[in-house]
Order: C-alpha cells, then structure tokens, then sequence
C-alpha cells in the first residue's frame, strides 16, 4: 500500500479510537456528576401560572417537567412549588440546590426566604438560559427532622420557548460534592477551549507555510470561533459581569458565524467550485442572520435560530452529503474520512437537538451540552491530522521525488548548500558524485516505461543502502542520481562510491515478468579541498564534468 493510503488508513482508526474514548469519558463523567444526592426533588409539585388579568392558574406534576407540559405555549411567569424533609443527621453537613437547566430567570425562596436569584424579570430583563444553577441553602432557614417540612418555591419567567425544569431534575447534595463536579465541568469545558485554541494555532503556522490553501485559515477561524462559543456556557462568562442578554446573543451570533466558517471549509478543502446562484445567497443569509442576531428584538430571537437549523438541515446537510458523494466517487483524498467525521457531527448535532426538545429519555438529559463538544473535539482532531497529513505530502512532494523517494534536485542543492557550509566550518572533506544509468534509452525502448521505473527505484534503493543514513541521495534528472556524503579524504571517497557501484551493478534486477537484467551505471565524483570555499553548483559542474569524460573514456566505471 502506498505510504499516504497507509497514513490515511491509521488516521482512521486513530480517529474512531479517539471518539469512542471520549464518548466513554463522557459516559463516565455524567455518570460521576449523578452521584448521591441527598434528595432528588421530582415528585409532587405544584405548578402555577399568572394571566395578565393578575389571575392564578395551577395544577400539578408528578414529575418535574417543563411549564409547557402544563400549560401549552404559556410565556411569562411561572411558580413551581414542592416539599422536602431533611434527616437531622444532615444538620452539620453545607447543602446546595442544584438546577441542571433552567430557562431563562429564576428567583427562589425556601421557607418564605428569599435566597437567590439568576437574571431578571421584565421589564429589566436578562436571560439566563445557558447556565445550571448551584444555589447554597442557609442552614438557618431549614428545618430538620423526618416530620418537619421545607418548602420550596421557584418562580420562573419563560420567555419565548419550552422553558421552567425542562431538562434535569432538582437535587440537593453537599455543597462539596456539588463545588467538586462545577470545577470538573468548568475543567472539562476549559480543556475544550484549550484544544481548540492549540488546533487554531496549527492551523494558523500551516497557513502561514502555505497561504494558498484557505481551508487552514478558516478552520483555524472556526476553532478560534467554537473556543469562544464554548466559553459562553462558562460559569466565568456567566461571573464576568457581562449583561446575559449580550453574551446570549453573542451565543446565537457565533452559532451563525460557525456555520458559515463550516461550509467555507468544507469547500476549500475539497476545492469544488460552488454555483454563485447557491453561494451568494446562502452567504448573504448567513451574514445577514449573524447580523440580525445583534439587532433583532430579543423576542423573536429564537426565529432567527429556527430559521438557521431549517437552512441547516434542508439546505447545508444535503449539500455536505453531496460533496462527499462527489469527493469519493472522484476517489479524492481523504473523502471517506471526512464523510465519517462529518456524520458523526450531525450525529451530535441531533442529540442535542432531541434533547433540547425533550424527546428522548430523561436520563439521556444528563449528556446535554456534553456528547455535542466531545464529538466536536474528536472531528476536529481528525480534521487536524487530516490537514497536517496534506501539509506533510504537500511538503514531501516539494522536497522528494515521488517515484524514487529521493531527494529533488533543488531541495538536494539546498541542501548540499548546508552541508557544504558546515564541511568548510569543520575543516572536513566531502565528496560529491552523479551517477548515470548506461544504456537506459534503450532498457525502455526494449521494454517499456514501467520496467524502466522499476529500474530507477531498485537504483535508488541500493544506492541508499550503500550510504549512511545522514548522507545526501537526490535524483539530478531523468536517469542521472546524485549523491553526497563526508569522507575522511580522497582515499576514503573512492572506496564509498566503488561501493555504491558494487551495490547498483552486482546483482541483477529481477522483473517478474521480464526476468533479470543487469544494469550499469558510471559515476563521476570529486571531493572538496577544506582550504578552497565552493558552492554546490559549482561542485555538480565539476562533477558532471568528470561524468561526461568518463562516459566518454570507459562506461560503467568509477571516475573521481
């Protein structure tokens, strides 16, 4: 198998070992974060809702669930109620509240008091949507003692969409125990930023190596873009003292900006040229949404959004699939890994679309916000290999030959150039020499081409196993190789290259279906004089100097 198949085939495997792994630490971790609540607050409550005429609504859940659940389509404010009893062996241990997920803004009293709050009611209002909420509860306003009940009031505004407990039941643990998992969640969520914040940086050295290939500018921009995303779930963007409206529509902003990155990737990468009928206006959408995100009415926000998953699943999603159905039938480089990374991502996308809209189980709520950036970091990790191994053969192909894995001969003289520079330094002496196949016209002419690259890579071959590892071997052009290598004098020089001769002409080729055939080659070699500078140009004239006269005198010799 050629060595970039093999490359992408391990790339493969690295990637799909590298998703299950992470999905298998998320597995674990949502598992960790739902260890020993003292009590679990899911049965019995009373939800109530107030009309504008000023009039009360209530009814009960026998499971906690979203205010929708209750009361269809119903925006405004919300009270949920419950009881909670707590064993007096409990007294001497801090305990938390604490909210997986709560829309929008919340105030909650225990026992008639007030003790904490998350953004606020109209007409100041300020959402709260992307956060949990850990609220500590003061041991001086609970009550203690199986008999003895606390009564738990939240009242919540819901604005816009689903909202109230819509995802997660209220617990309530040690206050340790809940400071332990928002620091592991708050790690987790920082060790995503600083993987995206690494990939961005080696995305953004390769452009800069190779500024002609966009795909790495604006995967680093998307990187750079999903860092600050993720951030605006943090608990630190949530303490900066931001207003939750701006990094709210910030939130709705970047989601627009992502998209747009995403779909200027994928076509720079696989340079399909797109209609300006489909392109232009699908930009102009996305710009225009990631404008109106700023702008628009904080009331029909959620439009905008519903607009850009329609756009996304209709529009964007159909045409992924078919540029990838053309990359792999065009047998394009690396298209059946990107299609898999590509349905993995939507694979998350879902999950966390199904969750958001409550219809998958409830204890699936506890990987919402976490399986989506898990399988975001595993593709971008494949992305990353994917990309450095394009940069690697874009390199490669630049400094080696592709059919003898030689050096090319402007990367040879550049290097030569450096080990010349070095040589004349240490006072050393270095022997440079071409090596010309005999009679190659006519091996393909017998033949044909196919034979004659065999004979060009068995020549290559042996003549680098006759060399040390840190010695020069470039092919100079056509059937003409050129090597270079530090000696310890003339002596020594022509020892090397008798060598290398022995190596190249002592066994015959062997060709399946041609059987062997001898090759002969004649080699034309000088050495530097530590004393007298020279440049490598000038070095290879000398030496191709004394490959002609030799070819002229005696073929298939040693001439130095």
């Amino acid at each position: 198998m050629p060595l970039g198949g093999r490359v992408i085939k391990n790339l493969r495997s690295l990637s799909l070992v590298f998703i299950v792994s992470l999905l298998f630490a998320a597995q674990l971790f949502a598992a960790s974060s739902s260890l020993s609540p003292i009590i679990e607050l899911n049965n019995y409550w009373t939800l109530c809702i107030k009309h504008d005429d000023k009039s009360v609504e209530c009814d009960t859940q026998n499971t906690v669930g979203s205010i929708e659940s209750n009361f269809e389509n119903f925006d405004g404010i919300a009270i949920y109620k419950t009881d909670f009893s707590l064993e007096e062996s409990h007294q001497d241990t801090p305990l938390t509240l604490y909210i997986p997920h709560l829309r929008d803004a919340d105030i909650v009293f225990l026992n008639g008091y007030h003790i904490a709050q998350t953004g606020q009611f109209p007409p100041e209002f300020e959402k709260a949507t992307l956060y949990s909420r850990a609220y500590p509860l003061p041991s001086s306003k609970l009550k203690y003692g199986s008999n003895r009940n606390n009564e738990l009031v939240i009242s919540v505004y819901n604005h816009a969409r689903q909202g109230g407990l819509s995802s997660g039941i209220p617990v309530i643990k040690s206050s340790q125990t809940i400071t332990d998992e928002q620091v592991a969640a708050e790690g987790l969520l920082m060790f995503y930023v600083g993987i995206m914040l690494i990939i961005a940086a080696v995305q953004g050295f390769y452009f800069a190596a190779q500024p002609q290939n966009k795909d790495h500018l604006y995967f680093g921009l998307f990187c750079v873009f999903e860092a600050i995303y993720i951030m605006t779930y943090s608990h630190f963007a949530f303490t900066s003292g931001i207003h939750l409206n701006i990094i709210f529509r910030a939130n709705i902003l970047l989601f627009g900006l992502l998209t747009l990155l995403f779909f200027m990737f994928m076509t720079a990468f696989f340079k399909r040229r797109v209609s300006p009928w489909f392109k232009i206006p699908l930009i102009s959408f996305l710009v225009l949404y990631c404008l109106s995100s700023v702008f628009i009415n904080i009331d029909y926000i959620y439009h905008l959004v519903h607009l850009l998953q329609a756009v996304s699943v209709l529009v964007l999603i159909p045409f992924y699939v078919f540029l990838f159905y053309r990359a792999i039938k065009e047998k394009l480089p690396y298209a059946k890994l990107m299609a898999t990374t590509l349905a993995t991502f939507i694979l998350a996308v879902l999950f966390d679309f199904l969750v958001d809209l409550q219809l998958l189980p409830a204890f699936m709520n506890q990987l919402e916000g976490l399986v989506s950036p898990i399988f975001l970091i595993a593709i971008f990790t494949a992305l990353t290999l994917i990309l450095i191994h394009k940069h690697w053969l874009y390199y490669h192909n630049a400094t080696y030959d592709y059919l003898t894995n030689c050096l090319r001969r402007s990367a040879f003289i550049e290097r030569l150039n450096e080990e010349l520079h070095r040589i004349h330094r240490s006072d050393n002496t270095l022997v440079l020499a071409l090596l010309d196949l005999d009679n190659f016209k006519q091996i393909n002419d017998q033949y044909n081409h196919i034979m004659g690259d065999n004979i060009l890579r068995a020549v290559a071959t042996r003549t680098s196993d006759a060399l040390r590892e840190f010695d020069l071997l470039g092919r100079y052009g056509g059937d003409e190789f050129i090597l270079a290598a530090e000696v310890s004098g003339q002596r020594d020089a022509a020892q090397l290259l008798k060598r290398v001769h022995s190596s190249i002409t002592e066994t015959p080729i062997v060709d399946n279906g041609k059987g062997a055939l001898s090759v002969m080659v004649t080699i034309g070699g000088v050495t530097t004089d530590p004393n007298i500078p020279v440049t490598a140009e000038e070095l290879i004239e000398a030496a191709d100097e004394i490959l002609i006269k030799g070819k002229v005198k005696q073929k298939g010799r040693v001439h130095i």
